[in-house]
């Protein structure tokens, strides 16, 4: 007596609709991989927002912790670039305004290059050469040895865990070294303009104090607050979506590096774009 078995239904691998396919197609492959990459990332920063609002507690400890770490490595790499930076030119402005016979002006060239250009960019580069490149590397090494899902089967959020305290630290960060970065550029310029040249600091400090204005103050941490979350969420999503080894580690440390430099570039320009546009009295030398 034969028995016959019914075949189960087939299982198949969820697959994207064909219309989407069909245009994704279209596209050359370079372009596909970043339409992939943003994809990827809006999901990311769609997931981390939701875990923050859904669960307010319980990952404040280790934002701390992640924080300090940052303070730890970053803050020396942060000081020398933003300090080097300003006094190089604060010695090329000094003797630039020199040659004009306006040394005492050199207080207003550093609102300008400062507070807003110097400082805001140095402090970008850092954190995404410090601390982006080591997020990336973390969550690509747990994710080739595939930590990240055995702690999903263990229960445990990897973005409540590993993701969402560094995102949050990196952004909070990157605005404290920048306002850190900004008290030092200019001390560093004062030293370019009284020690090295012949600017007292009184002349300096007044024509700073001057033409400084609060939306340079806040617009420059708003700037670095948006460059620190864009370094956290690019880098974070590069390391989650590592493959192919250690080499596919690497090779997502260097995508991530270059996106964050080219993204601080841009965020810089389009934000003093923006600020300047919605304050043009900025643009007045008092």
């Amino acid at each position: 007596m034969t028995h016959q078995v019914a075949a189960g239904p087939s299982r198949h691998r969820p697959r994207s609709s064909p219309a989407v396919t069909n245009v994704m197609i279209k596209f050359p492959p370079s372009l596909q991989r970043v339409i992939v990459d943003v994809g990827q990332s809006g999901q990311l920063l769609a997931q981390l927002v939701s875990t923050a609002v859904r669960q307010p507690r319980g990952y404040w400890a280790e934002t701390r912790d992640e924080m300090y770490a940052m303070l730890r490595f970053c803050w020396l790499s942060c000081t020398l670039a933003v300090g080097g930076f300003c006094f190089l030119i604060g010695n090329y402005a000094y003797n630039i305004l020199t040659l004009l016979g306006a040394q005492n002006r050199l207080g207003t060239v550093f609102v300008f290059a400062s507070a807003r250009e110097i400082s805001p960019f140095c402090t970008g580069m850092a954190v995404a050469g410090v601390m982006g490149t080591a997020l990336t590397a973390d969550l690509g090494a747990r994710r080739i040895r595939e930590e990240l899902d055995a702690m999903k089967v263990l229960g445990l959020d990897a973005m409540r865990v590993l993701v969402l305290p560094r995102v949050i630290a990196i952004t909070v960060m990157t605005a404290a070294f920048n306002i850190v970065g900004v008290a030092v550029g200019v001390a560093m310029a004062m030293i370019s303009g009284t020690v090295i040249g012949d600017t007292s600091a009184g002349s300096f400090f007044s024509v700073f104090l001057s033409n400084v204005t609060v939306p340079d103050l806040v617009g420059t941490v708003v700037k670095t607050v948006l460059i620190g979350f864009f370094i956290g969420i690019v880098c974070a999503q590069k390391g989650l979506n590592a493959r192919g080894g250690p080499e596919g580690v690497g090779r997502a440390v260097n995508e991530a590096v270059v996106l964050c430099f080219a993204a601080v570039w841009v965020i810089n320009f389009v934000a003093n774009a923006v600020l300047l546009g919605l304050n043009p009295e900025m643009l007045v030398n008092r």
